[in-house]
């Protein structure tokens, strides 16, 4: 909720202030969209696996528990209504489940790291955006060592501080890369 609302207000403060000079370029627009809503989804997961406590579910890398698919449990690891630790008979939750749970934030980064990458070569390519190219660049590449770190250092907080703020910026990034490729004027409201 609180990453939403950043979005919003990041949104709002664009619409709100002198609209500068921008190149309409709708296929990076759509491209924003895109990495937009994965990061969104990955920052979901990402407290899913926070919330259920799965962060050490993973302590190595690039494997899980020793393997590239290591055993898992999806049914339990995303019951989403249940009580926290408890599976939807209130069972605690196998630790299968957090495997599935923090292999999959894991495997979605890939996917994250896939959008956010088209969406950088295609700003590089437009001069107006090639700032914005490289402050993207750079929170990539901060989120993926930051969450590397956590895992192989065992999520010391200073880290997973860092990771979290990593992905409020890249999210905050994102919504001023989709208001300024927008292909309509979003100016003033008023």
């Amino acid at each position: 909720g609180g990453i939403v609302l950043l979005a919003l207000l990041t949104w709002l403060a664009l619409r709100e202030a002198p609209a500068p000079k921008k190149a309409i370029a709708p296929r990076v627009h759509t491209l924003a969209l895109i990495a937009l809503a994965a990061v969104f989804i990955q920052i979901g997961l990402g407290g899913w696996v926070s919330s259920n406590y799965a962060v050490l579910a993973c302590p190595d890398f690039p494997l899980c528990q020793g393997e590239f698919l290591p055993p898992m449990d999806f049914s339990h690891g995303f019951t989403w209504w249940r009580a926290l630790g408890h599976t939807g008979d209130g069972e605690l939750v196998p630790f299968q489940a957090l495997v599935a749970i923090h292999w999959t934030h894991r495997v979605f980064a890939i996917i994250v790291v896939a959008a956010v990458g088209v969406l950088v070569g295609q700003l590089w390519q437009h001069a107006s955006f090639s700032q914005l190219a490289r402050g993207l660049l750079a929170l990539m590449v901060l989120q993926l060592l930051t969450g590397l770190s956590n895992v192989v250092l065992q999520w010391p907080l200073l880290l997973a501080v860092l990771h979290s703020g990593g992905a409020a910026l890249l999210v905050a990034l994102l919504v001023v890369i989709l208001h300024r490729a927008s292909p309509r004027p979003l100016g003033n409201a008023r």
